[in-house]
């Protein structure tokens, strides 16, 4: 039995004013998609991260408590907590792998308790306190300032002058260039290229460029364009007929290889040269050689360094090692980290068991999204940025920094499944 969204969500009253509903909204995206993290704000970030943590872990316990008395467990809270204690049973692996105490290793992965900000949205949302409408129109916002605030510091803030900051990094083929949080960015795109795709408005189109020059011209991140790429062929395979698909194609494959032109024609061909290097080390390490380019290089001593510890480890992992505990992965295997490494560093840090439950919330969520057939949206795009972030766990563990984003979006896919395709906000149609 499957269920489609044929209307979207009918505008409620809520009991929150509107002021109040969005104010936690911003404060639920800055702490769980770590905005503040990779800026200027390390002091601001830490103080949002504790106060929301604190507070979501308070909202869970009694929360948890209330559904233990009615007996009213859901999936989801199995999976949210499973989640959260894989990631807590790391910090008690690197006790036993490497000897570091309990409590450096749980510090480290405290901002996992973020991943509660989906519970709390869904409990909200059932009590009519806020509106899937605000959610997604907070993202919008959001999203769009972030963006402004990223073009800002590309343009006009030399990121030299922040030395060796965490949102800053340095490569002799891309120089200087800021790594700033940019999954709602992402999110962003895809929102804007469903939106453009049904109403055509020259704003999306606006966005959808401005996104891509983005990633192209300042971020130069292979991993995140060949994601993005392989994700937009999904989409683009799963939604339009064989006679659309041709016609895009065309017209699509057109505009870009007359952009392409263009830039050749003009003499801009530094960026081209730069992306044949650092794609033609990809493929060097992946046929098993030492690559020329000094990032490519350190990802290949870093997978031989990971595959020796596997081979010990290989069931239970070897625990996540924090930086505030003598100098961290540094002083223990050299230049080493997990998230490097893709699928394995999740099987370095959590073992061959914890890498499977951690890719279980991918596995439920397309359970749930096959039931579900909708033009919405935002539905479109919370599924479809999951899909990113799976395809990117092969390439780089982003689940050990966005963990919280992606059981936020979970929990939102979870929401439209069993909460509001049956509250009788929307037509439904049933058909076998």
């Amino acid at each position: 039995m499957k269920s489609e969204i044929t209307s979207t969500e009918v505008i409620r009253n809520t009991s929150w004013p509107a002021p109040l509903a969005y104010t936690l909204l911003l404060l639920v995206y800055v702490s769980t998609f770590r905005i503040l993290a990779t800026l200027p704000l390390e002091f601001l970030h830490q103080a949002v991260s504790t106060v929301a943590i604190v507070g979501l872990t308070l909202f869970y316990v009694s929360s948890l408590f209330l559904k233990l008395r009615k007996n009213h467990l859901t999936r989801l809270d199995l999976l949210v907590w499973s989640f959260i204690l894989i990631n807590f049973f790391a910090a008690f692996q690197a006790r036993n792998v490497f000897g570091q105490p309990y409590y450096f290793g749980i510090m480290a992965q405290r901002s996992v308790l973020l991943s509660l900000s989906g519970m709390l949205l869904i409990s909200m949302l059932q009590q009519r306190w806020i509106t899937l409408l605000q959610i997604e129109r907070a993202f919008v916002w959001i999203s769009v300032i972030l963006l402004i605030v990223f073009f800002y510091f590309f343009l006009f803030v030399n990121p030299v002058k922040f030395g060796d900051a965490e949102f800053v990094a340095y490569s002799p083929i891309r120089g200087y260039r800021y790594r700033f949080q940019f999954a709602l960015v992402i999110m962003l795109l895809f929102y804007s290229l469903f939106k453009f795709s049904e109403k055509r408005r020259p704003l999306y189109l606006v966005l959808i460029i401005a996104i891509l020059f983005y990633l192209i011209y300042f971020l130069q991140s292979r991993t995140t364009l060949a994601v993005l790429l392989i994700t937009l062929s999904i989409y683009f395979y799963r939604n339009f007929s064989l006679r659309e698909k041709i016609k895009k194609t065309i017209i699509y494959g057109s505009l870009v290889f007359l952009a392409v032109a263009i830039f050749f024609s003009l003499g801009m061909t530094s960026l081209f040269e730069k992306y044949q290097v650092l794609y033609n080390n990809v493929v060097t390490v992946f046929f098993g050689e030492s690559p020329d380019e000094a990032s490519s290089a350190v990802r290949f001593m870093e997978l031989n360094v990971a595959l020796d510890h596997i081979y010990k480890h290989p069931l239970l992992g070897n625990g996540f090692v924090s930086s505030q505990w003598n100098g961290g992965w540094h002083e223990i295997l050299g230049y080493f980290y997990p998230v490097d490494i893709g699928l394995l560093g999740n099987v370095f840090v959590f073992g061959i068991l914890g890498t499977v439950l951690i890719y279980l919330p991918f596995y439920y969520s397309l359970s749930w999204s096959r039931n579900i057939h909708t033009q919405d949206v935002f539905y479109k795009t919370c599924e479809y940025m999951l899909l990113f972030f799976f395809l990117s766990m092969f390439f780089s563990a982003v689940n050990i920094r966005d963990s919280s984003s992606i059981l936020f979006l979970v929990c939102l896919l979870y929401y439209y499944r069993y909460h509001f395709t049956d509250a009788g906000q929307i037509t439904i149609k049933h058909h076998e």
